[in-house]
């Protein structure tokens, strides 16, 4: 059954290793199987305030165990470091709906 990361981020500050985290941050999510669904802000916001000035990812995994390797994995810990200090980080793992 996939399992789904959600991230929503609010950037405060365009920190210098900011791009390089979300370009490595990709090339890693590649590396362990996954893929993604969403990645950035709302194009609209049909409701509420939440989320007004942050950023939506989700990513689609193959598995638990395979996400859980990812974000453990050193590679992601050293990618992670570079977007220090650049906002708020709220994040997440979704079980598939049963069909």
């Amino acid at each position: 059954m996939a399992v789904y990361q959600v991230a929503v981020v609010k950037i405060t500050s365009r920190t210098p290793g900011l791009m390089e985290y979300v370009k490595k941050s990709a090339e890693i999510v590649a590396k362990y199987g996954a893929e993604y669904v969403v990645r950035g802000p709302a194009d609209t916001i049909l409701e509420g305030d939440y989320l007004q000035g942050r950023s939506v990812i989700v990513s689609k995994w193959p598995s638990m165990e395979k996400v859980k390797e990812f974000w453990n994995s050193d590679d992601y810990q050293a990618a992670k470091i570079l977007r220090e200090g650049s906002g708020v980080y709220d994040v997440g793992l979704f079980n598939e709906a049963p069909k």
